[in-house]
């Protein structure tokens, strides 16, 4: 199915950009002369009613501060765009500087579920070699966790305009609306430069919307229960449980989305957290992006397959002492390789689904967790080779693989009222 394209609400963009660009102009009107109000304002009325968002365009929005940002978000994310129409975007525009860097926070996006920060990097020297290596958040004195997603270095020369986000298993409560952001950004001349921006919350924070569902979806004896629906501006929380007296592994749950009664779908986040949890500990919750802002009166659940294997039967068993692979499970055929901390898999082009083991977890012969270092991917004409790289270990390890394209059920769907 060919993906729909994503409408920018241009009015809503366009007028956080003026507004952002009408601030650095009376902060910067007795410095330098500036470019006539009138043509900057119809350069961001062309953009705005060209984009959709096409690698060109997009290309070109990167080099307009306090822009590229928000327009990308907008372009992956409908429930984004929900957010900007609904003028739940807040605007923030604070700018601070240290050692010819200067970072703008631009605005931000926040809610129970989370925060997402946009923010714009300039500075007189070339940027190519400048990595964000964390952004601290702190709420009052308090440093909250995360974050999930950020970018570490965009090979932009000039200028840096991106997003950080912060996802939280519990919902943050909003005891104080005062914040830190503290950026770490590291260059290869500079070395590390470190700025902090306090900014303060003035919007009322949406309340999260819960519908108990309680659904339970038997597929030949393997059942698990969708419990409840979360819905926050920035995402829809899919909890579910998996049955404990199942007699397969349940791995995964493909290509889940949200319809609503007037037939709009969302699908799942594209770039950001999709999973919470671990499917093994009985408890997972899947994310798709929001319909806060849509009224219905039911919706329909959408599972396109749900991926499981024998239980037992998840896990590769190595010995990092010999390098040698001591069991694996009967239909995995494909050629193992094991170092003293790295165990690889080369898996026939379109043998998994055209998705990835992910062989993330690995657990020692104590029952101790063997820690995970790093993953790499590698492709040739003939296969898609997995690399997970562990703490340094001299013994017995099952390493666990969190995909395995062998569907027990497909297309499955469960309509939940919502009054």
């Amino acid at each position: 199915m060919s993906k729909l394209p994503i409408d920018v609400p241009k009015e809503k963009l366009q007028q956080i950009r003026m507004d952002a660009l009408r601030k650095v102009q009376r902060e910067k009107r007795t410095k330098k002369r500036i470019v006539p109000v009138a043509i900057v304002a119809l350069l961001c009325v062309s953009l705005l009613f060209s984009i959709r968002v096409s690698p060109t365009i997009a290309s070109y929005v990167a080099k307009i501060p306090g822009f590229h940002a928000l327009v990308s978000a907008v372009s992956l994310d409908a429930g984004i765009k929900d957010i900007v129409d609904n003028d739940y975007y807040e605007k923030v525009n604070v700018i601070k500087s240290k050692n010819g860097l200067s970072i703008t926070l631009q605005g931000v996006i926040a809610d129970h579920s989370g925060l997402v920060l946009f923010y714009d990097a300039v500075a007189p020297f070339d940027m190519t070699n400048l990595n964000l290596n964390d952004v601290q958040l702190f709420q009052g004195a308090d440093e909250l966790p995360g974050p999930s997603t950020f970018v570490m270095n965009t090979g932009q020369q000039e200028h840096i305009s991106s997003y950080v986000e912060y996802n939280f298993s519990e919902p943050i409560a909003y005891t104080t609306k005062d914040f830190r952001a503290v950026f770490h950004f590291n260059d290869t001349d500079k070395g590390n430069i470190e700025i902090e921006i306090p900014f303060t919350l003035q919007n009322e924070i949406a309340q999260e919307k819960v519908i108990a569902a309680n659904r339970t979806v038997d597929i030949d004896g393997q059942k698990f229960t969708i419990t409840q629906i979360r819905r926050t501006p920035l995402k829809t929380a899919i909890d579910i449980e998996i049955e404990e007296a199942n007699t397969m592994q349940l791995l995964a749950f493909d290509d889940i989305s949200v319809i609503t009664d007037s037939g709009e779908r969302r699908g799942s986040i594209i770039n950001g957290i999709a999973k919470q949890g671990d499917i093994r500990d009985g408890k997972v919750t899947l994310y798709v992006q929001s319909n806060y802002f849509h009224e219905s009166d039911s919706l329909m659940i959408n599972i396109g397959a749900v991926q499981a294997v024998p239980k037992g039967e998840d896990f590769i068993e190595v010995d990092f002492a010999t390098k040698e692979v001591l069991t694996k499970p009967d239909f995995f055929d494909w050629a193992i390789s094991v170092t003293s901390n790295h165990v690889s898999v080369a898996v026939n082009k379109w043998d998994n689904g055209d998705r990835l083991l992910r062989l993330f977890d690995g657990v020692k012969e104590d029952g101790t967790t063997l820690e995970f270092e790093g993953y790499t991917i590698s492709r040739d004409e003939e296969y898609v080779i997995e690399t997970a790289q562990f703490e340094e270990y001299d013994g017995k390890a099952k390493i666990y693989f969190s995909y395995y394209f062998n569907p027990i059920g497909e297309n499955i769907e469960l309509n939940i009222p919502l009054q």
